[in-house]
């Protein structure tokens, strides 16, 4: 066996640790190696001495394993660790033990050797492969909770920063932190007006591609200009160090309005949507999708005594080339939130945003959270008890479509909808009781005495209602006709002796024929009652075919490489059929065949 066909272990030994781009074109392959070895029936992992490393694809002698997926997972995140490190992890590793690797690889590496991270390998592979493609700038697959660019390395105890100028900003309190930096409120040392300083963390201040996407953020914001946008005041990179100056904010997220004040009502939940719909339609003109729209990242605050929105955290923000779609290959965001093409990883657009609008809607209407929900179902009545008026229950469900042709055109059109129903008159209080009984005409009475008379009066009702039908269903009497007159001829005594006077004539009239009864009408026959057409036939083939699709992908991928929205859809829609929910079944049929093709399309590539 030459060098080229010799084995990793074999290749450590002589070269020493692989560089990264080497290892992201070989465990990928291992992995869904791997997986198909699974599906077939033969669960296996593999090792430093079982896999031959090639020019082309690595060649992996399946050794048999036994064990729950994530420690599949874990088991090839150990060889990737020591293909990169030269040396196997440690049980517990800690960031001291990835230093020399760069940050991207970093966070899914730790996440799946410590048992966070992806779930199956091929969650895993696909982490690998879109490091692989889009470079410092890609992110982690849904699985890991995180924002802006997911590379972050594990958590690390940040440098005590208080205290120190960055220029003529004094930081004298630590606000927060995001994805890509720290928040504090700065100083001015010699005007003494205070602002929020953004410091991008260290070990990104040296990356050129992240100090990019960090100015960014600056660039789009101030483009805007918009009134529901957190205004942009210096951007600053210094060797070593490079920060934002912003507006200081007094305020809340509308997360911890909902937590700490929450339900809240759907006219205040409309008016403050609206107004990160206003921000979001001026971004998309301009050609910008936000791509991390969520309750954490919208902030409320009090502008003249009125509430006022704030979009903030453009970081992930995308300029579109030419207002068409971001390049595919990255997944930026926060999960839950994304839009399905985009957590796919797949080229992205203006909608998408819609999408993540629709889902903050839905968690604060609802007061459900996005990650216990299934497939969402249609919004009726708030948290709050309040019934939502149709139009935004409607155009929720639309912004929530797993296709993005069947969302709104825009912004502005989730918007309209919005400040229309924030405009609609609060609604009534529900009437007690005693009101819905007054309502009625009746008295309220407490009591057992209270519920006989109220059960004796319903039981009158029903009597003569029954009565009075039965009446009305009773044949009607035949018509009795009157009988006719006859005329008979009078008998006249003899005249005298004589001459016998002249005849008198007498009108006699003639005798008329009896008139017959009329007989009675034949009731005609009740009409024909043809059999009820079964609702459920229109939908018989498309839910066969669907069924049909969905189990052919289970037998030649297997249930782990279908995503949890695409299975999700195709149990909506059996889910649906099986409860005769017709009305709902043609829309969770269109979401289930979509998902379908998506699917079969990302699979056969």
């Amino acid at each position: 066996m030459g060098e080229a066909d010799e084995t990793l272990a074999a290749r450590l030994q002589r070269e020493g640790a692989l560089g990264l781009d080497e290892v992201l074109r070989v465990v990928p392959a291992i992995c869904e190696t791997l997986v198909r070895l699974g599906d077939a029936g033969a669960p296996s992992t593999a090792t430093l001495t079982s896999v031959t490393s090639t020019e082309g694809t690595p060649k992996v002698a399946p050794v048999p394993f036994e064990g729950t997926a994530r420690e599949q997972v874990r088991q090839l995140a150990a060889l990737t660790f020591e293909l990169l490190k030269g040396l196997p992890p440690p049980e517990a590793p800690s960031s001291a033990d990835f230093i020399g690797l760069r940050p991207e690889i970093v966070r899914p590496l730790h996440a799946a050797l410590v048992g966070t991270g992806a779930s199956d390998l091929f969650s895993f592979a696909r982490q690998l492969r879109a490091l692989g493609s889009g470079g410092t700038a890609s992110v982690q697959k849904v699985e890991v909770p995180d924002t802006n660019i997911s590379s972050r390395p594990p958590a690390v105890a940040s440098p005590g920063r208080l205290g120190q100028i960055f220029g003529a900003w004094e930081l004298v309190r630590r606000l927060g932190e995001g994805g890509m930096g720290e928040v504090y409120v700065g100083r001015h040392t010699r005007l003494g007006r205070e602002a929020a300083i953004k410091v991008l963390r260290e070990e990104y201040a040296a990356m050129p591609e992240v100090v990019q996407r960090f100015f960014q953020e600056a660039k789009v914001v101030n483009d805007l200009k918009h009134p529901n946008t957190v205004e942009i005041l210096d951007f600053v990179e210094e060797p070593g160090r490079v920060y934002l100056v912003m507006e200081l904010l007094e305020g809340r997220t509308i997360a911890e309005l909902d937590r700490e004040q929450g339900p809240l009502p759907v006219a205040r939940i409309s008016r403050l949507m609206a107004m990160a719909c206003d921000a979001l339609e001026a971004a998309h003109r301009l050609g910008v999708v936000h791509r991390d729209i969520k309750p954490e990242n919208l902030f409320v605050i009090a502008d003249d005594g009125q509430e006022r929105l704030k979009v903030l955290d453009f970081g992930v923000a995308r300029r579109l080339s030419g207002g068409a779609q971001t390049e595919a290959g990255l997944v930026l965001g926060t999960p839950f939130y994304m839009a399905p093409e985009q957590a796919a990883g797949r080229a992205v657009d203006a909608r998408a945003d819609l999408y993540s609008v629709g889902v903050t809607l839905y968690e604060l209407l609802s007061r459900t959270s996005m990650s216990a929900v299934t497939t969402p179902q249609r919004l009726l009545r708030a948290a709050t008890g309040e019934p939502i008026p149709q139009p935004l229950t409607s155009i929720v469900a639309s912004m929530l479509s797993l296709d993005p042709a069947k969302r709104p055109a825009s912004a502005r059109q989730v918007e309209e909808v919005l400040n229309g129903v924030a405009g609609l008159p609060p609604p009534p209080p529900a009437p007690t009781t005693g009101q819905a009984l007054a309502n009625a005409g009746l008295t309220e009475r407490r009591g057992a005495s209270g519920l006989v008379v109220a059960v004796a009066l319903v039981v009158a009702l029903i009597g003569v209602g029954a009565f009075v039908a039965r009446r009305a269903d009773a044949p009607a009497p035949a018509p009795t006709l009157p009988q006719p007159t006859v005329l008979m001829p009078v008998e006249l005594k003899p005249p005298p002796a004589g001459d016998p006077p002249p005849p008198v004539p007498v009108a006699v009239e003639p005798r008329r024929a009896p008139v017959a009864a009329k007989p009675k009408p034949t009731p005609a026959p009740p009409p024909e009652v043809k059999p009820a057409e079964d609702p459920m036939t229109p939908f018989r083939a498309r839910l066969a075919e669907v069924q049909r699709r969905f189990n052919a992908l289970l037998r030649r991928y297997g249930d782990a490489q279908l995503t949890t929205l695409e299975k999700a859809t195709v149990t909506q829609a059996l889910d649906d059929a099986a409860a005769q929910r017709h009305t709902e079944l043609d829309a969770s049929l269109r979401d289930a065949e979509h998902a379908l093709s998506e699917a079969e399309r990302r699979l056969g590539r």
